[in-house]
């Protein structure tokens, strides 16, 4: 059956788009689609290179950082650290300062973290390259 202007039904799908724009636009849409995919596909790939996550955290960090007198805030720059772990970490070491007025660092290494509730081996491990133990 034609239409008005002489096409079939066919050619005509609505709004006035014909197949080949229906065809195309949905070209478009899977184009954005798969770039957008590939942007959080977590893949980080600047001019060939790859650059790992936890290398991209290490160089935008100038700085290590003392868990014996860091800030909260300051904490939860880490990976892995959140506000609640973060608050755990101060609070232990507060009660242990107060518990030991002689000593004012309840972390002398990495491997010390793990005193706190929520810091097993694996996440002590993962801060390692970011902290630092001043005497």
């Amino acid at each position: 059956m034609d239409n008005r202007d002489g096409n079939s039904e066919f050619d005509d799908l609505g709004w006035g788009w014909n197949r080949h724009n229906v065809i195309a636009c949905a070209l478009l849409g899977l184009l954005v689609l798969g770039l957008i995919l590939w942007q959080f596909s977590g893949s980080r790939h600047y001019l060939g290179a790859d650059i790992t996550v936890e290398q991209e955290i290490l160089e935008k960090a100038s700085t290590r950082l003392d868990p014996n007198t860091a800030s909260p805030a300051e904490l939860m720059s880490l990976p892995g650290i959140g506000p609640a772990l973060a608050q755990r970490i101060v609070s232990y070491r507060e009660e242990f300062q107060k518990a030991n007025p002689l000593e004012s660092h309840p972390f002398g290494s990495w491997q010390d973290l793990q005193k706190v509730k929520g810091i097993g081996p694996q996440k002590s491990a993962k801060l390692e390259p970011y902290l630092e133990f001043k005497k």
